[in-house]
């Protein structure tokens, strides 16, 4: 256990303002939950801080804020809940504190009524001892993950989810009894909101082992009630060069994608193959689209329904043959409706759209004889916008997902070099933060005499294309070929 790093979490500035103050008013407080267990692991400083108060925990959170400068709200007022939200500049916003009535007449029945045991584990801030009602250090120590009581998933099925992320987080397992409670929280999942389900899943797309840990949901029939789209690919098998069915394949892609994410790497068929820009896309993929939500996550969201069109789509042509005409697009539809229902953001809603829509752009480049012209290219990017990351290293991880451990590096090296020449070109030219300024305005082709209206849009869109691919650089050129293009001489 790694008390040092536990003290230093008991003497951040912040704690120290809530133990004095509550101290001045008479109310006892334990510091407790995921904080402490981090602490004692020796993992980096959380932003989130739970206090359980015997006392009004919503006034001293009130006075916390006060204190801190921060923002107060009131979770609620019945339950005595509060939450202080401080200004500090990180890349997830500020310090998250929330404020508690103990759950019971005492620090016993406080523990007893938290989810796990290891998150239990508190330090009472009057004279920095620690409290484990719950036995919750034993577990810690033990590497197990149990329920501090019976009925712990009655209380809250979202817990069954958190169980499950814990799990791969804290590389713990989960004892015997809990799982049984886990596995039985799937009756359950049309209880809590959306947004609870959402955040609980993102939170496991997150995690570097999220393919295993989806499957692991799957396998205790927590992912259908969430994503439904999920049971139809269950049984959806395809025909050669895949081997798996849809679902199967899915699960190959995250794993895939997994590595890629992890390590900017990729071992194929006994041959590594790694990507270069990687500050770049750790950049990329480490940016958050909300609060806790990054495109890491989010990009995981999108690979895990990317062929959940196909059962939809599926046919069998005259020849026996069996097809997926159009399964982007109704899988893409199909994802970004299911975002949109989980409460994603509009941001996030079409993110998903777009790298589903073209998640087999990149390997049909690859496919070709030639290599893709910088038409071909910029039309890819125009399409993708900044999703071009993802679509590349998806076009690896895609063609992994075919044959699994099978794959022969030799199969994939086509989609390796594609994904190297897109994250290039990208970082090189189409990025926003590089690519040049348009050389004209909607303004600039109705003063040539187009009407308002969609043409105008097509001869911009035509003439930014020939700007980004070389074959005009001044503005003068860029009038020219609109004013052509005006004639029908373009």
């Amino acid at each position: 256990m790694n008390f040092d790093s536990l003290r230093a979490l008991v003497g951040r500035p912040e704690v120290q303002i809530v133990r004095d103050l509550a101290h001045a008013r008479g109310a006892p407080v334990l510091l407790v939950g995921g904080a402490v267990r981090d602490a004692l692991l020796g993992q980096p400083s959380p932003r989130d801080l739970d206090f359980a108060v015997q006392g009004d925990a919503v006034a001293l959170g009130r006075a916390v804020a006060n204190a801190l400068g921060a923002s107060f709200y009131v979770l609620d007022a019945e339950r005595g809940t509060a939450r202080v939200l401080t200004r500090e500049r990180t890349p997830t916003g500020g310090i998250v504190m929330d404020f508690a009535v103990c759950r019971g007449p005492d620090w016993r029945a406080d523990a007893f009524a938290r989810d796990f045991t290891i998150n239990a584990i508190a330090v009472n801030l009057d004279d920095g001892a620690l409290v484990d009602e719950a036995n919750g250090l034993a577990d810690l120590d033990a590497r197990v993950i149990r329920a501090a009581n019976e009925h712990v998933m009655d209380d809250d099925p979202v817990r069954a989810l958190r169980a499950v992320r814990l799990s791969f987080a804290l590389g713990m397992c989960i004892e015997p009894a809990t799982l049984a409670q886990v596995r039985a929280a799937s009756q359950m999942l049309g209880r809590p909101s959306a947004e609870r389900l959402r955040d609980e899943l993102m939170a496991i797309l997150n995690l570097r082992d999220a393919g295993r840990a989806v499957q692991m949901l799957d396998d205790l029939n927590l992912l259908v009630p969430i994503v439904p789209e999920v049971e139809p690919m269950r049984a959806c098998d395809q025909p050669a060069p895949h081997r798996f069915t849809v679902l199967r394949h899915t699960w190959e892609v995250m794993e895939a994608l997994d590595s890629l994410l992890g390590d900017w790497a990729l071992e194929i068929g006994g041959v590594r193959f790694a990507l270069s820009d990687r500050q770049r896309l750790a950049d990329h993929f480490g940016a958050f689209t909300v609060e806790h939500r990054t495109r890491a996550a989010v990009f995981r969201f999108a690979a895990l329904l990317h062929d959940c069109g196909k059962p939809a789509a599926r046919s069998t042509g005259e020849d026996g043959r069996v097809h997926f005409y159009g399964h982007e697009t109704t899988g893409a539809a199909l994802a970004a409706a299911r975002a949109r229902a989980l409460r994603f953001s509009s941001d996030e809603v079409a993110r998903v759209h777009t790298i589903v829509r073209h998640h087999m752009r990149a390997n049909f480049m690859a496919r070709q004889a030639h290599a893709p012209t910088l038409r071909v290219l910029y039309r890819f990017f125009r399409d993708a916008g900044d999703c071009a990351p993802e679509l590349a290293l998806f076009a690896i991880a895609d063609c992994v997902g075919k044959r699994g451990a099978q794959t022969a590096a030799e199969d994939c090296a086509p989609s390796a070099e594609i994904a190297q020449r897109l994250l290039g070109e990208y970082y090189a030219r189409f990025e926003r933060s590089v690519a040049p300024s348009p050389l004209l305005t909607g303004r600039d082709v109705i003063a040539l005499g187009v009407k308002p209206g969609p043409r105008v849009g097509e001869i911009l869109e035509a003439v930014r294309e020939a700007q980004m691919i070389g074959e005009i650089v001044a503005r003068e050129e860029a009038l020219a070929l609109a004013h052509r293009l005006m004639r029908g001489d373009g």
